[in-house]
């Protein structure tokens, strides 16, 4: 990778993801797309609703009539009217009491939005954490690669070594032939290594928005729980998925009470004015014009009783009960799949720990085994095949590790996204914190609720 005066640290990824990556954005617009219901359940809430309705037109009667006498006279009256209409009329409706719809709504849309925010988080740590594997893929390859050349150079020098004793008949074309191999091997190693990074590399634009620069060789993260015990606890406690099930169980418990209130009496008060202007011609014997002013006005108290509706209300009652009880157990199934989660990372970052222990006891008992070895292979009391494996053994071993050390930050990752620590707050992202209840303040305080961005 190219060398930099200062690495970019994950933190620093992290901060462009959470600035920059799409899915971040988009969970935020519906976040404050979601806030709008608040706006909606406010609707009844001591709001009168207000309509106008203005009308202009023309009104024509034309009639004709033949009379006949009993004389047999024939008399032929002709009417004309024609009238010129204009009415205003404005009607108020102000509802006192909506059989407890209007508060259910108001429940319903607080615990709506809640659970929006707890997944607009979800989101947030699951794009970070994506970005930090990515990072993570990065540094695993670019180490990949630096052993691969190693490995490559090392097979060249024994190439070199054995075609040296070739030439003073000191060992077989079968060596060189072998040694060749191995050489090629290494080359094919190397190639796949550095097209597996260019693809980590790729994957991490998609995350970060950039391409990598040099990177920190596995940057530490959040501190973790002392315990299992613990981290199912911080799960419980803290995990959006859990948060966003418990929002849900009560929105739903809302909207049963929404859907109830529906059966019972709405009580409002309605009061309409209507102003009408006529301006009328007759045309008859003589012509006659007449202007009329009406305005009429009325307020009433009135109350709807739904009797009965083809028993849709009751059906829409009994789904959202159903509802309610479906969120109940999605409730209960979130917290096992936390305690699973939580349990199967912890679980597997012990299982990595303990493999980095490993790999440092594997990987110095290979490189001793090479060091004697190749001083066997100078006494002429070793084979080609014998160093190769030898050097193949170091490599493993330090591939191993740096795998373990991956694995560490793999599972550390997964751990707190699973407790819910894998935000940008946990992580002190130098990042000015989206604050999902700043849009949802300035919304409720529109006058009314009236205005449009």
């Amino acid at each position: 990778m190219p060398a930099h005066a200062q690495a970019q640290t994950l933190n620093e990824a992290l901060a462009a993801t959470y600035e920059t990556n799409p899915n971040i954005t988009a969970a935020l617009n519906q976040l404050r797309a979601t806030d709008e219901q608040l706006a909606q359940a406010y609707q009844y809430w001591w709001r009168p609703e207000l309509a106008g309705t203005l009308e202009y037109g023309k009104e024509w009667i034309d009639t004709s009539t033949d009379s006949t006498t009993d004389s047999g006279a024939v008399s032929i009256d002709d009417f004309n009217q024609e009238t010129n209409i204009q009415q205003a009329e404005v009607t108020a409706t102000l509802y006192l009491w909506r059989g407890g719809q209007t508060s259910a709504a108001i429940n319903n849309a607080i615990a709506t939005i809640n659970a929006q925010r707890a997944l607009f988080d979800n989101s947030v740590q699951s794009t970070l954490k994506t970005a930090a594997q990515a990072y993570a893929n990065v540094v695993l390859q670019a180490v990949s690669l630096n052993l691969a050349h190693e490995h490559e150079t090392n097979m060249l020098g024994v190439e070199k070594t054995v075609n040296d004793l070739l030439i003073a008949r000191q060992a077989t074309t079968v060596d060189l032939a072998q040694v060749t191999l191995s050489v090629i091997e290494a080359q094919s190693s190397r190639a796949d290594t550095l097209g597996e990074l260019q693809a980590a590399r790729s994957t991490f634009n998609a995350s970060v928005g950039s391409y990598p620069t040099e990177l920190q060789e596995w940057p530490s993260l959040p501190a973790l729980p002392d315990s299992l015990e613990e981290a199912i606890e911080t799960a419980l406690r803290d995990s959006p998925s859990i948060i966003a099930a418990q929002a849900e169980v009560l929105a739903n418990e809302a909207a049963v009470l929404e859907d109830e209130g529906v059966l019972l009496p709405t009580i409002s008060i309605v009061g309409d004015y209507t102003l009408e202007f006529e301006n009328t011609t007759f045309t008859h014997s003589s012509n006659i014009s007449e202007h009329d002013r009406v305005g009429t006005g009325s307020i009433l108290l009135e109350i709807s009783i739904p009797f009965y509706t083809g028993g849709f209300n009751y059906s829409i009652a009994r789904e959202a009960k159903r509802t309610l009880a479906q969120s109940r157990n999605k409730l209960l199934a979130a917290k096992r799949t936390a305690v699973d989660t939580v349990t199967g990372a912890w679980q597997r970052l012990g299982a990595a720990e303990r493999r980095i222990e490993i790999g440092f006891a594997q990987w110095a008992a290979a490189a001793d085994a090479l060091a004697g070895q190749e001083k066997q292979f100078d006494q002429g009391l070793l084979t080609v095949k014998d160093l190769i494996e030898a050097h193949g053994d170091v490599v493993t071993a330090r591939q191993s590790l740096q795998q373990a050390y991956y694995d560490v930050f793999i599972q550390s990752t997964d751990l707190l996204q699973a407790m819910g620590h894998f935000n940008a707050l946990t992580l002190d992202l130098d990042v000015a914190l989206h604050d999902p209840t700043a849009n949802l303040s300035r919304i409720m305080d529109l006058p009314l609720g009236i205005g449009l961005d």
